[in-house]
């Protein structure tokens, strides 16, 4: 019994510690975006048999190879879009990951505060066996004048303060930083179908 109660202990000491790790590091990394998605393995084509029929394959699905899945990460970063500007992507065994400028101007003919500028964030695609994860934080907001600048849009109030970028302004501005960061998502996903070898068309973009 001893024991037993000893083990369990243990078991929930190791669990808390790593739950508080976890969370430690989500703060250090602040708050992101991120999905896990998952890749089969594209269809193989079948030799036709004697009589002209196409063999069913009744393996089922299988799951697309790490290095494949890296292959179309690394394709995306390198893509340019005029949506936004990609910075000089950086390609680990299992990662690729660039940074993405997104200019931005007020709707408003006159605006509140002088924020014209850019949104810039950090896109990571992790690689596995099967899926990726794409991972998107560090969303700011970086104005042509400096002391405009909200910095990191998840924040209740603008780095440069709430005299000189009312609440209501930067309410906007940070929805409008998100729905840009998705913007990417969206354009990953549809890349991330598309075959590593197959040469993708800038125009298309």
């Amino acid at each position: 019994m001893t024991i037993t109660k000893l083990f369990l202990g243990l078991t929930l000491l190791v669990a808390t510690t790593s739950m508080k790790a976890q969370a430690q590091e989500q703060k250090k990394e602040g708050p992101k975006i991120q999905e896990v998605i998952t890749l089969n393995a594209d269809p193989v084509s079948q030799t036709p048999l004697a009589d002209g029929s196409i063999p069913v394959d009744t393996t089922g699905p299988k799951p697309m190879a790490q290095s494949e899945i890296l292959k179309r990460a690394i394709n995306f970063a390198k893509i340019e879009t005029p949506k936004y500007v990609k910075g000089t992507p950086i390609t680990t065994a299992g990662k690729a990951e660039f940074t993405a400028n997104f200019k931005y101007k007020p709707k408003e003919l006159n605006p509140q505060a002088d924020v014209e500028g850019s949104f810039t964030m950090h896109v990571s695609i992790d690689a596995k066996p099967g899926k990726y994860r794409y991972t998107i934080s560090k969303i700011n907001h970086v104005a042509k004048n400096a002391e405009y600048s909200g910095g990191d849009v998840y924040s209740e109030v603008p780095a440069c303060g709430s005299m000189k970028l009312p609440s209501s302004l930067w309410k906007q501005m940070k929805s409008e930083a998100i729905k840009q960061a998705m913007t990417i998502v969206a354009d990953l996903k549809e890349s991330m179908k598309v075959s590593s070898d197959k040469q993708i068309d800038k125009e298309e973009w």
